[in-house]
């Protein structure tokens, strides 16, 4: 355990719920829209061929951004960038403080992802997560997801990932109106093929509707079927055990006010969306989160300058507004998670 990087962390933590930050701890990074499957809940894979920042324009940005703890790369599918090994290195090689890297993948192109996360793990970063999406049981999820054959792929490149030694390799399913209920068969399915799986190795989460990054406009993911995703959530709250540890306190916390917020569609507690954290997207776009369509400005405009960015008028004044929860509401474990650790001290941090 480096406790110099937990440390810095903990500072930063504290900061967070007594102001906002003169920089984010957390980054969610979107390298990519290409991707190889067609989600329903998700139409990432529909958007035009972008302007992509390149490899040498992520090492200027995380060269005079070099004090994140969290960074979350997402896509698209990550592993569709022929240069996503060369992406990692630079952010270690440019992140002295990194704790914690997670990704997720569709876990579709097996060979490919097992070889470049090999790879990645022999650079040990401090803790290294891989999620592998898993929306149902074979039929459900292939449905889902748009590709014949995809659970297929997919339950065996978590098997193989898996054996790498240093990797946390869970999966993770997307609850919404085309799965509740269906959490138990999902499991059940993959455990008959990987006997070792507990529910601790299977996090879920559930849908959420963002024009400008899932490019999905439908409220019938999630509207209508409220009460049974509330339900799905609350069956397999009961069957984790969540041991001791940050990862797993925040996992619970987010998952006990997934009923409330299908409830009212309000956020539960203050957002730290610019406060904490922030959301680029792959041409160099940066947004309050992954949620809130109000672009702030591209780094490419900024000399590749985060924490300028991240300082600005505009900045500052929409941080604000997200404070008194003037932003489309949402609860998503990408932004709730710096949310409530930003409200450990805070005894004003639900909604009014």
């Amino acid at each position: 355990m480096n406790i110099k990087k937990y440390g810095f962390l903990a500072k930063n933590i504290l900061k967070a719920n007594l102001g906002r930050l003169d920089q984010p701890y957390k980054l969610t990074f979107a390298l990519t829209s290409k991707c190889n499957y067609r989600c329903q809940t998700c139409n990432i894979w529909q958007k035009p061929p972008q302007d992509e920042l390149s490899a040498s324009e992520i090492e200027r940005l995380f060269k005079k951004a070099p004090d994140f703890s969290w960074i979350d790369l997402t896509g698209g599918e990550v592993f569709l960038r022929r240069d996503f090994v060369e992406i990692v290195e630079i952010i270690l090689a440019n992140s002295p403080h990194l704790l914690l890297l997670h990704f997720p993948t569709n876990g579709y192109l097996t060979d490919t992802i097992v070889a470049a996360v090999r790879k990645i793990a022999q650079w040990k970063p401090e803790k290294l997560i891989l999620t592998i999406s898993m929306d149902g049981d074979e039929p459900v999820n292939d449905r889902i997801r748009g590709i014949p054959g995809g659970w297929r792929r997919q339950i065996e490149t978590f098997k193989r990932l898996r054996e790498v030694p240093g990797v946390q390799t869970v999966l993770g399913m997307t609850v919404s109106a085309l799965n509740a209920g269906q959490f138990e068969k999902a499991f059940q399915a993959a455990k008959n093929e990987y006997p070792p799986l507990t529910y601790d190795d299977f996090h879920i989460n559930i849908a959420h509707v963002s024009p400008h990054y899932y490019g999905n406009t439908a409220t019938d993911l999630v509207t209508g079927s409220e009460e049974a995703m509330a339900e799905t959530i609350e069956n397999y709250l009961r069957s984790r055990t969540f041991p001791l540890g940050p990862i797993s306190f925040l996992e619970k916390q987010y998952l006990k006010r997934v009923g409330k917020y299908l409830q009212t569609k309000k956020t539960p507690i203050r957002c730290q969306a610019l406060s904490s954290s922030c959301f680029l997207d792959p041409t160099g776009g940066v947004y309050p989160c992954t949620m809130y369509d109000h672009l702030l400005g591209n780094i490419r405009e900024w000399d590749y300058n985060l924490p300028a960015l991240w300082n600005s008028p505009e900045a500052r004044r929409l941080q604000g507004e997200i404070w008194e929860f003037n932003c489309p509401q949402c609860w998503t474990p990408c932004e709730a998670y710096q949310s409530i650790l930003g409200s450990l001290l805070r005894r004003n941090h639900g909604r009014k």
